[in-house]
């Protein structure tokens, strides 16, 4: 099946920072997601820790949160058992999926994580990425949509060597209908 083309930018990635900037509905945070999913059903029962972030958790919870419950009901891999509500933590063949919000750079610190997505990178503070960052054992994946001319993503994550920078649009996702390309054209 064709995916979009954050899939293939995500998959094909070595870089210890993946950076996606896209328009809307051009596919890169469901692509992250899928990718993180298909990486949890290959190393299963690694224990590893995947944190979801976004700035407020209303906004992850209809955004990001709700794309990735819907990959893995759609693959058939949810189950109750493993989702903790009050935690907002899903178990995903043996590796752990948390969802924080970025309120308060400070909830940061101390903790590990194995792989971290930033949602919607350009509404966090720097100090979120920085410490996040010291504290990120493998891969750290960025979204965000070009609205800012002048942020810290710019200067301070997408130079690094260590970060692949990829750009995408509507037009690089397969799945849109007509009605959704031309409410964005």
């Amino acid at each position: 099946m064709k995916q979009p083309k954050a899939y293939y930018d995500v998959k094909g990635s070595k870089a210890r920072i993946v950076c996606l900037q896209g328009g809307s509905r051009s596919g890169k945070t469901y692509s992250v997601l899928h990718c993180l999913c298909e990486w949890c059903y290959t190393y299963q029962n690694s224990q590893f820790t995947i944190t979801i972030i976004r700035r407020s958790f209303p906004s992850l919870r209809a955004s990001v949160m709700r794309d990735f419950f819907n990959i893995i009901q759609e693959a058939g891999w949810y189950q109750e058992k493993h989702h903790n509500k009050t935690e907002n933590t899903y178990n995903l063949f043996g590796n752990l999926v948390q969802f924080i919000s970025a309120d308060q750079p400070d909830k940061f610190r101390g903790a590990k994580h194995h792989f971290v997505f930033l949602n919607e990178c350009t509404e966090l503070q720097k100090e979120v990425f920085v410490q996040i960052s010291m504290r990120c054992l493998y891969k750290i994946f960025i979204d965000f949509n070009p609205s800012e001319e002048y942020h810290w993503l710019y200067d301070t994550v997408i130079p690094r060597d260590d970060c692949d920078f990829f750009k995408s649009t509507y037009l690089d996702n397969p799945f849109l209908n007509k009605e959704v390309i031309e409410e964005i054209e």
